[in-house]
């Protein structure tokens, strides 16, 4: 990656926006062309797999982050930055590592500790003249809430026509998302539970109905059963179950006390409509493992990240849960689908050969990482009938 230019330090005797704003307000430049990248859709940095320190000793785990040029990315809080400073190169990862186009070229602009001043102790507008002018595919806006003369750039860098129309991806690195950072933004970097993830913002409306079939229901933390709309919400999961799968994944959950969980979209005045659905075992009855049984998102829904937050949802509940319940997270996955396991860092456990015609699942697994504490007793019960088949 190439090497990042900063631009740190702003002072000012005055509240009012500083001067140096009407130079970063001029037109952004184009970034420079990137050999190729025809698409401002094209990734030009992702980590997949990959593990990194956020805070303290702890390492968290990154299952799928992606910039593209078009990318408008809000990172929050020590999860969003520790991504940012990987992408500067600021961090190195403890494991996996960064994709990165070979021409990347980022700038930072922000208030920070290093300075970048005048000889007077001013901020210095040339350097942001110069940081712009090697023409970044990736600007990343710090807030820098301990500057208030840079805030009052910040906030006008959210709002103004030309950051916005810049053809390079921004990333804002904020404590919190305010309403003018989210009117730039349709994208969030944000972790929890020992996992960093990137999302829509849009998905904030989307509600997971967890256990609708009643299955297990003590077992679970909660247990949501909306009677509007449901029959019509696993009619359809069927069908797609029946698309994907051949068979009624509904029929099978009751047959096999799987907890069927269903990511849907509230809407006003009409019944929710479903943005994906999951089938999975809890651990328990003599086994160490949580599995995930069937995982589908509709075809009308496809490429919206859905069946990404439901597997953030079942490995965040994995998370928290004691190793010795739950030391793995497992799934037969269709060999189709293996990829996008495999940005979560599931790993393929048999010894198929793959170029087979005939070859269509394939077994992964997960070693799951706790963020609780041992248990200080666990219950042995009784165990489960073998279900682990296709996700």
């Amino acid at each position: 990656m190439a090497p990042v230019a900063e631009v740190d330090e702003v002072h000012s005797d005055e509240l009012r926006l500083p001067a140096a704003a009407a130079t970063m307000l001029l037109p952004w430049p184009v970034p420079t062309p990137l050999e190729g990248v025809k698409s401002r859709k094209r990734a030009i940095f992702s980590l997949e797999a990959a593990n990194v320190v956020v805070e303290g000793d702890v390492v968290s785990r990154i299952s799928s982050v992606r910039l593209c040029l078009e990318s408008r990315v809000v990172a929050v809080g020590a999860a969003g930055r520790a991504l940012v400073e990987v992408l500067l190169g600021d961090r190195k990862l403890a494991g996996g590592r960064a994709q990165a186009h070979d021409g990347l070229r980022a700038v930072r602009l922000g208030a920070s500790t290093a300075g970048c001043l005048d000889a007077d102790g001013h901020f210095d507008e040339a350097a942001v003249v110069t940081a712009l002018q090697c023409r970044p595919h990736v600007v990343v806006l710090e807030e820098g809430v301990e500057s208030e003369a840079w805030a009052s750039i910040f906030e006008h860098l959210l709002t103004c026509a030309e950051v916005i129309s810049f053809r390079g991806a921004i990333v804002v690195c904020a404590h919190e998302e305010t309403l003018a950072v989210r009117s730039l933004c349709t994208e969030r970097w944000t972790g929890a539970d020992g996992w960093l993830w990137q999302e829509q913002l849009a998905g904030d409306a989307l509600e997971i109905w967890e256990d609708v079939l009643g299955a297990l229901s003590t077992k679970c933390d909660k247990s949501i059963q909306p009677q509007e709309g449901m029959d019509d919400l696993l009619r359809e999961c069927s069908e797609v179950a029946q698309h994907f799968f051949s068979e009624d994944s509904v029929a099978k959950a009751r047959e096999r006390g799987w907890v069927l969980s269903l990511l849907v979209e509230p809407l006003p005045a009409e019944p929710p409509r479903l943005c994906a659905f999951m089938c999975h075992r809890p651990p328990g009855h003599g086994r160490n493992d949580l599995h995930v049984a069937r995982l589908a998102v509709p075809e009308t829904a496809r490429r919206g990240g859905y069946g990404q937050r439901l597997m953030h949802w079942i490995l965040r509940k994995a998370a928290n849960l004691p190793k010795s319940e739950c030391a793995w997270v497992s799934l037969s996955s269709l060999d189709t689908a293996m990829p996008f396991y495999e940005k979560f860092g599931f790993i393929d456990m048999t010894c198929d050969d793959m170029e087979d015609p005939d070859h269509f699942q394939t077994w992964m697994e997960l070693q799951n990482v706790s963020v609780v504490s041992e248990a200080e007793d666990t219950e042995d019960e009784e165990g489960w009938e073998d279900d682990e088949e296709s996700s």
